[in-house]
């Protein structure tokens, strides 16, 4: 069986804090995927490479048939001739797998360990966001190192990421499976990612980034709060451990987290859409301004108890409300067997159309807006809908000249000097 994904990292960064981040991941993936703690699911290659060496056959394997390789960023990852080989290779295999011109799937995942120059980070990769989750919290700022060395503090922050990151991986391998290489290149005959030439130019053609452009690409943003910050006020249940994407809107009934239930439902032939979670941020506004420079769709899922209790997520969407753009929407879920929702329903409703004025009372249209969507089927029947119409939308009204990037552009980094 192929690793479920193969570790890609400086030879400096090999120290006793990466030996544990790696043994956490492989623990949840295995627990995950149900599988014994013999099986081995990561690789891990402990060998201390020189430059002129070839590539050891265990390592050519691995990188041939992984599913995915998880990316140890760091200043000395971009530096090392060997990381930007391995980045290469697997980039050729999972770019040999689509159709020339179409975006990569998110099979090269890459995470800050230490904090970086982002101007260090070699144009050549196009990567997209490397932020993983808010791209203000602690593992962005900091790096995932400063968090297992921190462990103490911050417990529950590292446990969460490790277990987050394991699904990713697995969702990723579920969802894109790209064909093992049948033949690589030797260590010395393939040129490194990171390096320039003297011309300044790319080593390789440019590729479509991570992150796809178009009306076949949707962000979602979840409007549901974090069960950690409510206390009492509210049970923890339908959030699970973090709210956002975590969230599970018609609980107890249907216990799917809802990003996992809505990629599901885009990610069919019927719809073919990719999709990624946008998290909520002040920056909202200009975050789907950014989207539709892309041609991308994006879906706001409401829970209508976050937003009654969350000033600041109504100061951010009355500001929203205020645009009428053809490529976003605002769906509301509401889940009458929630007794705290309907004990207040009256206030949240309310709360719901101050906020949402423009869309739900002045210019109410089924393509922009919709609220009471009672049931997961009831959930997905409008999710279907404003999707095919949004992107007919934009179709037509998109200018033909709008700027659609052709490939990746300098990677975004979030965080001081990272």
């Amino acid at each position: 069986m192929p690793y479920e994904f193969f570790l890609s990292y400086s030879r400096s960064n090999n120290d006793a804090y990466l030996k544990q981040f790696f043994g956490d991941i492989c623990e949840e993936i295995r627990t995950k995927r149900g599988l014994p703690a013999s099986a081995e699911v990561g690789f891990f290659d402990q060998q201390a490479l020189e430059l002129g060496e070839d590539w050891d056959d265990s390592i050519v394997e691995g990188l041939k048939t992984a599913n995915v390789v998880l990316a140890i960023a760091s200043p000395a990852y971009f530096k090392s001739e060997y990381c930007g080989k391995e980045w290469e290779l697997f980039r050729r295999r999972i770019a040999a797998a689509v159709p020339s011109g179409q975006p990569l799937p998110p099979l090269l995942k890459p995470v800050i360990w230490a904090p970086f120059d982002a101007l260090q980070v070699p144009a050549t990769v196009g990567v997209g966001q490397f932020a993983f989750g808010d791209p203000h919290a602690i593992q962005n700022t900091k790096g995932f190192k400063y968090v297992l060395k921190q462990q103490q503090a911050y417990k529950t922050e590292y446990n969460d990421l490790v277990e987050q990151l394991a699904q990713e991986i697995i969702d990723a391998a579920d969802d894109h499976a790209v064909p093992p290489l049948t033949q690589a290149p030797r260590l010395r005959d393939i040129a490194s990612a990171f390096a320039t030439p003297a011309s300044g130019q790319p080593v390789h053609p440019a590729v479509p980034a991570l992150t796809p452009s178009g009306p076949k690409h949707v962000q979602f943003v979840y409007i549901a709060a974090d069960p950690n910050t409510f206390g009492s006020v509210r049970l923890r249940e339908p959030y699970v451990e973090a709210g956002g994407g975590d969230w599970r809107p018609f609980y107890p009934d249907n216990t799917t987290r809802v990003h996992r239930f809505v990629q599901s439902i885009v990610a069919t032939d019927e719809l073919d859409f990719t999709s990624e979670e946008l998290p909520f941020s002040p920056n909202l506004l200009n975050d789907i301004q950014t989207a539709w420079q892309r041609r991308q769709i994006v879906v706001l899922i409401v829970d209508a108890w976050s937003l009654h209790w969350n000033a600041a997520y109504r100061n951010v969407l009355s500001q929203l409300d205020q645009r009428l753009d053809y490529h976003w929407c605002v769906l509301v879920p509401w889940n009458e067997k929630d007794g705290e929702i309907m004990a207040q329903r009256q206030q949240i409703e309310q709360a719901i159309g101050n906020t949402f004025d423009r869309h739900s009372r002045l210019a109410p249209n089924p393509m922009f807006y919709r609220d009471g969507i009672k049931s997961a089927d009831d959930l997905k029947s409008a999710l279907c809908d404003v999707l095919t119409r949004l992107k007919e939308e934009i179709k037509k009204r998109a200018p033909v000249d709008m700027p659609v990037p052709p490939g990746p552009s300098r990677s975004m980094i979030t965080g001081p000097s990272s």
